[in-house]
């Protein structure tokens, strides 16, 4: 088949989940013989084309005007429908894709991510997409309602989980396949399509992630990472509490530890945060070479929806992993003291991280463990079988 895939924006360099995330799924249709057409929004006038090219057969591209986008986000809140959507809106793209269309005639459309399936509601082929919403965002939204703060800014942020809502209902009734990472997002979203259907759009493939060839030899019995895109409110939430409220208490214990924030894009909150304990090093051309001599990674998120791949991409390097619980859920694999260490708690986090920098034997069993079970349940290959049939359709 050939594939059209559609982006909001430009996905290299892989420096975030999402754009992980696209790019495997077009690493696994690509094996299986198909042929793919990439129609992407870019936030650069100048995007790496050529490296685009060595994954997709064919690459279109047109910058987004942020000005603009952020015109139509205000005029999308007013009509009522998502400001996301509207962010993502563009006359200029549009035309592109068209033209790509009617230029390349697709098989088959896969909208990645919510905020672009309105295109193909303009092409009128949504009997051939699957919408790639990844994560529940109106699940997502509710949790993050108490840590936006006051004002204007959490105004729209309610405003926005209503319409997203909304829109999330819509999309479900209107495309043959939705796709989700995690169970418990499906769940979710199927409960709250009023009445419950009997037999829904929504599919859960979750994500994979590559392992290290080998666990790494030895490592530095002081350092802790956090592994994430520093874009997401998420992440952020979860490093500023970790700072604030978990690492004093580890260093009243470890006075030599350093916490390195791993991550694309930290915005100036996180900037703030660098000291002689707080190291945040934006996006890195070899992750795995800088996380790998971790003694641990920490994902205290307190809002989230689906995967994390932060959980899965730390395992994968041999690094034990203290988690919350709310993160754990999606992995139905992980077993707290098992294979990972489970806790909400500053206490609890401060006391399990030093427990696995103080016992190498505990460390070593939990990383063996955990690297073992993202070896044998989360390749890439296996998760994403059968992506591209949508049910009841020739294709």
């Amino acid at each position: 088949m050939k594939i059209c895939i559609l982006t909001p924006r430009f996905p290299f360099p892989e420096n975030g989940g999402d754009v992980l995330r696209i790019n495997n799924i077009a690493r696994y249709l690509k094996a299986k013989g198909h042929s793919l057409v990439l129609v992407s929004l870019s936030d650069t006038a100048h995007p790496d084309v050529a490296e685009a090219e060595t994954l997709y057969d064919r690459v279109f591209v047109t910058p987004r005007n942020h000005l603009l986008s952020l015109i139509h986000g205000m005029l999308f809140m007013l009509c009522g429908r998502p400001i996301q959507c509207g962010y993502y809106h563009s006359s200029a793209y549009r035309k592109l894709l068209k033209d790509v269309v009617e230029q390349e005639q697709p098989d088959l459309f896969i909208s990645h991510l919510l905020r672009m399936s309105p295109y193909l509601e303009q092409l009128h082929v949504e009997a051939h997409s699957i919408v790639e919403m990844t994560d529940a965002l109106s699940k997502t939204y509710v949790m993050s309602a108490n840590a936006k703060g006051g004002g204007v800014k959490k105004w729209v942020y309610n405003v926005e989980r209503h319409l997203i809502k909304k829109y999330e209902q819509h999309v479900i009734r209107t495309f043959p396949k939705v796709v989700l990472v995690s169970q418990a997002d499906v769940d979710f979203l199927n409960q709250s399509i009023k009445p419950c259907p009997s037999v829904s759009n929504l599919q859960m493939y979750t994500n994979g992630v590559h392992c290290m060839d080998q666990l790494p030899d030895a490592y530095d019995e002081n350092k802790i990472c956090f592994v994430g895109n520093m874009r997401t409110l998420q992440n952020q939430d979860a490093v500023l509490y970790f700072v604030k409220d978990v690492l004093p208490l580890i260093k009243k214990e470890k006075p030599d530890v350093k916490f390195y924030v791993v991550g694309a894009e930290p915005p100036q909150n996180i900037q703030a945060l660098v000291s002689n304990d707080v190291v945040v090093t934006g996006f890195v051309d070899d992750l795995e070479a800088t996380i790998s001599d971790s003694c641990l990674a920490v994902a205290p998120v307190r809002v989230a929806a689906g995967i994390q791949n932060k959980v899965l991409v730390a395992m994968g390097c041999g690094l034990p992993v203290v988690m919350s619980s709310l993160i754990s859920q999606a992995i139905p694999e992980l077993h707290d003291g098992e294979n990972c260490l489970i806790c909400d708690e500053a206490e609890s986090i401060a006391r399990r991280c030093l427990q696995l920098m103080n016992d190498a034997a505990i460390r070593s069993t939990i990383s063996r463990k955990g690297y073992e079970m993202v070896r044998q349940n989360y390749s890439w290959e296996e998760k994403l079988q059968g992506y591209e049939l949508i049910p009841h359709d020739s294709l």
